[in-house]
Parts: structure tokens; C-alpha cells; sequence
């Protein structure tokens, strides 16, 4: 049941964002279905181009860490050696060293090409999970096409159940909701592009392998609040410290994206997404983990926008309490 709610919730709210796609296409004199079709294969390139930003960075990754294992862990045991001496421990870090090396560059040649292959061998290992996945994935391209193309038939629907008493209340409330998203959705676009040309920027003359994959996979990854900024943080810091010669690449790293950080936190976010939200940082990370608990993935992607629409509603709920004879005593 929550699988099936999570589809349908995902197709919904798919339509919903590329339904100005949809607009722009119809509005150059493109038939309807074309239009949803164009529409649903422009959303599904999207998809794969930031999955093939995340394989380039790990391509990328992995064989600087087969190549650069020796001298970073030489240098750590030279590091580390003087003090273990003066504590008398006994402990042998050149051979601990080479169990290290070993074990890792054992681990790196026999999977670092076959990542991908090993993850795809284990997916087709279960058939019933290979075959809901594609009734899923078939199910939410069939409700975004129709989603796409009788969206205006299917409010009407709607309003049709609505009871006609509150119908003016519930029209007012689904105008604020689509407006609100409208506005977040903008907002986070001019955010994404912001970020990711200043990581690209800032990596590049860094000299970070992979500096445009890296920059451009965090400008993305921010949709996700937190999370997004964490792995694109991690995977630049990983990508330094296994190129570094010197401590520059790491501490460049560090005040790269603390200032990003900075920037996205005091300026991006308040002007363009959150005066449009107003969600406190706490009921932010709180509805990462509520979210993503009920619906998996996709409730860590839109659990800011579905608790703009819970706020929006509860606004109302209270407003309407506070008018009831029960809140007046009367």
C-alpha cells in the first residue's frame, strides 16, 4: 500500500512540475500527447544525465584511490609513528600499513570496473523486484501522461466532490498551495544554478579532479536539503585529499564549501526559497526524517514542499478554530 501511494504521490507531483514544460510545448502548437510525451522523455534525460553525473564522479574517485593508497598511507604512518614510539605501544604500522594496501587494492581491482555491473547483477538476482519495479516505473509515466494531459478535466473532477459550502474555501486554499510551490520551485531552480556555477568555478581553479562533475552534482544535490550538500562536501573532500600533495587541496576544499555553505544559508536560500516556505531549520531536518521514513527517497526529495502544503492547511485549520463559537466560548 505505501509503494502504491508512493508512485501515484510521485507521478502527482512529477506532472505538477513539468506541467509548465507541458504549457511552453502546447503554447508552440504541439498536439497534446506529443506534447506530454516530449515532456516525460525531457524529465527521464534529466534523471539519467544526474545519474551519469554521480558514475563520472565515482569513475573519477576510484581509480585515485588505487593510485594514491601507497603515499597516503606512508604518510600517515610517518605521522603517526613518533607518537606511538613515545606512548611505547606496540604496535607495527609498516606492516599494518601493507595489510591495509593490500586488503583495499585487492578490494579496488576487483570491483572498481564492475561496479556497476555488480550493482545491475543484483537487481536482476530478484525477479519480483525487477518486475515491480517496472510496473512502478510503467505506472507513474501512464499517470503522469494522464496527469500531463486532462490536468484541467481532472481539478474540475475534483471540485465536483468538493461540498458546495466549502468549495470557496478549498479553492482559496489550493491557489495559495500551487502558488507557494510555484514560487519554491522557481526559487530552488535560481538556487541549483547559482551553486552549481560557483562549486565548478571554485573546484576548477582549485585544480579537483572532476572539478565540473562535482560542482555540477552539488549545485543539483541542494534540492535535498542537508543531505545533497553532504555528499557533494565528501566526495570533494575524498577527490583532494587523494590528489593532495600538500595540505592546500583540502583546506581549499573546506573554505570552498564552508563559504558555500554560508552563501546558500544568509543569502540564496532566504531570498529566493525561504520567505516562501518559512520552515525553522529544525522542522526542516525533521521533516527530512518523517518523510523519508513514510516514502523512501522520494519523501526526502519533496519533504520541504509537501510541508509548505501541510503548513498552508494548518494555517487554515487555525484560522478556522480560532472563528469556531467553541474557541470564543460562545
Amino acid at each position: 500500500m505505501a509503494s502504491l501511494l508512493t508512485t501515484f504521490l510521485a507521478a502527482f507531483i512529477l506532472a505538477y512540475v513539468l506541467r509548465p514544460v507541458y504549457l511552453r510545448l502546447i503554447s508552440l502548437r504541439s498536439p497534446s500527447a506529443l506534447a506530454a510525451i516530449s515532456t516525460i522523455i525531457l524529465a527521464l534525460a534529466s534523471i539519467l544525465g544526474l545519474f551519469a553525473l554521480i558514475v563520472t564522479v565515482l569513475q573519477s574517485e576510484i581509480p585515485l584511490i588505487r593510485e594514491q593508497l601507497p603515499a597516503w598511507l606512508t604518510h600517515l604512518q610517518n605521522n603517526l609513528q613518533p607518537y606511538i614510539d613515545k606512548l611505547a605501544l606496540k604496535i607495527d604500522l609498516a606492516q599494518t600499513r601493507e595489510l591495509i594496501q593490500t586488503k583495499i587494492s585487492q578490494q579496488l581491482s576487483e570491483n572498481a570496473n564492475t561496479l556497476i555491473n555488480s550493482s545491475l547483477s543484483a537487481l536482476l538476482a530478484s525477479t519480483q523486484s525487477i518486475l515491480s519495479g517496472l510496473v512502478n516505473f510503467l505506472l507513474i509515466i501512464f499517470v503522469m501522461f494522464y496527469l500531463l494531459t486532462e490536468w484541467d478535466h481532472f481539478l474540475e473532477k475534483i471540485q465536483h466532490i468538493v461540498p458546495r459550502k466549502s468549495l470557496e474555501t478549498t479553492n482559496t486554499i489550493a491557489r495559495e498551495i500551487d502558488e507557494l510551490l510555484s514560487q519554491y520551485l522557481r526559487g530552488q531552480l535560481i538556487v541549483i544554478i547559482y551553486l552549481a556555477i560557483y562549486y565548478c568555478v571554485a573546484l576548477s581553479i582549485l585544480d579537483i579532479t572532476g572539478a565540473l562533475a562535482l560542482g555540477l552534482f552539488t549545485g543539483i544535490a541542494v534540492f535535498i536539503p542537508y543531505i545533497g550538500f553532504a555528499l557533494g562536501f565528501i566526495l570533494a573532500l575524498l577527490s583532494a585529499i587523494l590528489q593532495a600533495e600538500s595540505a592546500v587541496p583540502i583546506i581549499g576544499v573546506l573554505i570552498i564549501f564552508g563559504l558555500g555553505q554560508l552563501i546558500e544559508s544568509l543569502f540564496l536560500t532566504p531570498k529566493f526559497v525561504g520567505e516562501r516556505i518559512g520552515l525553522h531549520p529544525v522542522l526542516v531536518v525533521f521533516a527530512l526524517i518523517l518523510f523519508g521514513s513514510w516514502f523512501g527517497f522520494f519523501g526526502i526529495l519533496l519533504a520541504l514542499p509537501l510541508s509548505a502544503i501541510l503548513l498552508v492547511l494548518t494555517r487554515h485549520g487555525f484560522e478556522r478554530y480560532q472563528q469556531s463559537s467553541w474557541y470564543r466560548n460562545k
